[in-house]
């Protein structure tokens, strides 16, 4: 592997200030049937000139990262499997395909990539860096090296590598001033002349990219800024670690400066790296630091580096998700005195998805913090529109704090609680899926949790239920009037959070409104289902093994309860982002399945008190163990095991539910386990998944999140556990 990165910060012949950063790629890939090595290649541009960011892959380079995606065994298995389909229709969005002739010479820097870009290093000592991409800037700069090259991370530039044999170290140097001239054509406009200064970084070792990655091997993190100070002197601060995907658990640790005078003479320093502000991507869930605080003691440097709030991303399958690199000023003092300047900050999190319950509970925070612009925190904030008083009357204070404890508490007791949030991160992932920035739109994960959260609380009263996540139930701990009002209010608070988003034309605004009524309505006819219960249809079951009838009814139940609500989140997502009749029409259908087999599985998962497997090694449950048989409701694996237990047995099942104690779940709980209704249940959603996914997915390009939607749908289906168990005991007669 190696990689050309240069970034830089220009002034203009017309006043304005550009800065961007480009990264060139080269990926050798070796094929046991090909006697020769080719190569692959990735380019991405970043930088502030009002276009984002862009990645482009050659065909060789989206054959390595496809080999090293799909030899991952870190990576969650559905994701990888959904990552193969997407891989095969080609270049996924937001990457191109680098069109075009590539070549590169094996003796000198030389390098063409199509009409896209080309880096070359002049017989003078110089270098000349050529990019362009519809729709991006044009640059046409040459570059001169103001100072000699030197090594980052330690004396020797070593990045440790995370595999045994050492092969995928590499070596890194970085020439941190070039003065630069030339000329920069922002998007479509005129050319104009510029000059200023640059950074570049050459790095090249093993293989970044395994064709196969064992349990075992972590992921290459960092977090690293370039700066330049007005004085002269330069600075390259990395954080760099090698870390557990899974746990977070942080391995080979470093945290080093390397400092450049202006005579170029270099020294390696031990710093401390503080971010000092975070933001977390709505498009990829990836939390990145924007601003930091870079510490060197020993020469009394101490630099607050500040990027964009929320800006930076470079969405790539090259990095599997996505990474940040922004331009950044710089402020703070050096041997106590005042200094300025200009950097590039980069920061590169693991991108590996271990388990897609596990990733989709980081929309979690994209939720709470949308959430509470109506739920607030505290008393003293605005409840103007959670209370419907725009037009008044004011609230005064005592008012404030009566409202606070009686409305909000009680909803923010279990949305301070993180949950699955698959829901909020449906939504956002399907803007995605149609090319729209998901950013402007964050509000919208605040309303599948609202509603979410609003339907438990009313729910726990109706089933008297004493536990939701762990921790009391809402009407537990408020009273049931107070969570009955709570609640119900919760389920109409949607239409402020509306009203924080992107206008759109008044008719289409009208129409997401009555798509989350329907969902609302939809929610409440499935939960009025539930309370009608199933034991009529279930005692004619029990007599004839007949389930088909019996199947129908709960599968309408958790369709209107659960899959309609998930389904209208998903169309009016897709609604505001512009997507055509028939593509509204199988997102929805789509995500209805997906919340419908959700709450299938979710009958399965009641049996361990829809617990994660850390949390049952910890002895910890998120409800009541076999809850539901407890209550002796007729749940879906109750239905299917009708069709496989012979009379006498389904008898017994019967009896066992009617019992209503503990004793009485966990014969029936063993049931269902010895019949293999588990199996047929997680037969069963895993096809009305793959049956909806064959209207959706062909009407969707290749992109990342048609894969996470994918993956989505299969976690969904098969949250079923794997529970074999001996056959109950028959009772002595």
């Amino acid at each position: 592997m190696e990689w050309w990165y240069l970034n830089g910060h220009l002034s203009a012949d017309d006043g304005r200030a550009h800065h961007w950063a480009v990264l060139l790629v080269r990926h050798e890939a070796v094929d046991k049937d090909v006697p020769e090595p080719g190569y692959g290649y990735v380019a991405t541009w970043a930088g502030d000139m009002g276009t984002g960011a862009g990645s482009w892959l050659t065909p060789g380079g989206l054959r390595v990262v496809r080999d090293s995606i799909l030899g991952d065994q870190l990576g969650d298995p559905r994701v990888r499997a959904a990552m193969e389909e997407v891989l095969s229709e080609g270049v996924p969005l937001p990457d191109r395909l680098l069109q075009g002739p590539v070549r590169s010479s094996a003796s000198e820097l030389d390098i063409v990539l199509g009409d896209l870009a080309a880096l070359r290093a002049e017989g003078d000592g110089s270098y000349r860096l050529r990019f362009h991409s519809e729709g991006h800037p044009s640059l046409d700069l040459r570059l001169v090296p103001c100072k000699p090259a030197v090594p980052q991370v330690n004396v020797d530039g070593r990045v440790p590598g995370r595999f045994s044999d050492g092969g995928d170290e590499i070596t890194t140097h970085v020439i941190s001033r070039l003065d630069v001239q030339g000329t920069v054509t922002p998007g479509t406009g005129e050319s104009v002349a510029v000059q200023g200064h640059a950074w570049f970084e050459h790095s090249w070792g093993g293989a970044w990219n395994r064709a196969e990655r064992p349990v075992g091997v972590g992921d290459r993190s960092w977090e690293w800024a370039g700066i330049q100070l007005d004085n002269g002197w330069d600075v390259s601060a990395i954080q760099f670690r090698i870390c557990d995907p899974a746990t977070g658990a942080r391995h080979s640790e470093t945290s080093t400066a390397t400092v450049t005078a202006p005579d170029g003479s270099w020294r390696l320093f031990e710093m401390v790296y503080e971010p000092l502000r975070h933001w977390t991507s709505a498009a990829t869930l990836n939390t990145f630091p924007t601003a930091a605080r870079m510490r060197v003691p020993e020469l009394a440097l101490e630099l607050d580096v500040i990027g964009p709030a929320a800006r930076g991303e470079i969405r790539s399958i090259g990095s599997v998700l996505s990474w940040w690199e922004s331009p950044a000023t710089v402020t703070g003092t050096m041997g106590g005195e005042s200094v300025r300047g200009q950097a590039f900050l980069e920061a590169v999190p693991s991108n590996t998805i271990t388990d897609v319950e596990q990733y989709t509970r980081r929309a979690y925070a994209i939720a709470r913090e949308e959430v509470s612009a109506v739920y607030p925190a505290g008393p003293d904030e605005d409840l103007t529109p959670l209370t419907g008083t725009e037009c008044g009357p004011a609230l005064d204070t005592f008012t404030r704090q009566r409202l606070h404890a009686t409305l909000v508490q009680p909803v923010r007791h279990l949305l301070d609680i993180p949950g699955r949030a698959w829901r909020p991160y449906a939504g956002m992932a399907v803007m995605c899926l149609f090319g729209v920035d998901p950013e402007p739109y964050r509000p919208l994960a605040a309303a599948p949790e609202l509603l979410h959260t609003a339907s438990m609380i009313i729910d726990d009263i109706q089933d008297n239920s004493p536990l939701r996540r762990g921790r009391t139930a809402v009407h537990e701990l408020f009273g049931t009037p107070a969570a009955i009002t709570a609640g119900t209010t919760a389920y109409f608070a949607f239409d402020p959070i509306l009203d924080r988003i992107p206008q759109h034309d008044p008719a289409t605004m009208l129409r997401c409104h009555r798509i989350y009524l329907r969902g609302l309505r939809a929610g409440h006819a499935g939960q009025s289902l539930d309370l009608a219960g199933h034991w009529e249809v279930f005692e004619q079951a029990v007599v004839s093994g007949d389930n088909c009838r019996l199947l129908e009814q709960l599968r309408m139940a958790h369709r209107l309860k659960t899959g309609v609500p998930v389904g209208c989140i998903a169309e009016a997502a897709a609604v505001l982002a512009g997507a055509d009749e028939e593509q509204i029409r199988a997102v929805s259908h789509y995500f209805a399945a997906v919340g419908t087999v959700y709450q299938i599985s979710d009958d399965v998962a009641d049996l361990d008190g829809v617990s994660t497997a850390e949390d049952l090694s910890r002895g910890r449950t998120a409800k009541v163990p076999a809850e539901d048989l407890l209550n002796g409701e007729v749940t879906y694996p109750v239905a299917h095991a009708i069709a496989l237990l012979d009379a006498p047995d389904r008898r017994r099942l019967r009896d066992a539910l009617y019992l209503r104690t503990p004793e009485g779940a966990a014969r029936a709980a063993e049931f269902l386990a010895h019949s293999g209704a588990l199996e047929a249940c997680a037969a069963e959603t895993k096809d009305m998944i793959d049956q909806a996914w064959t209207v959706l997915g062909p009407l969707l390009p290749p992109s990342q999140h048609k894969a996470m939607i994918r993956a989505l749908g299969w976690y969904a289906a098969q949250r079923v556990p794997d529970r074999p168990g001996p056959a109950p005991e028959q009772p002595a007669h």
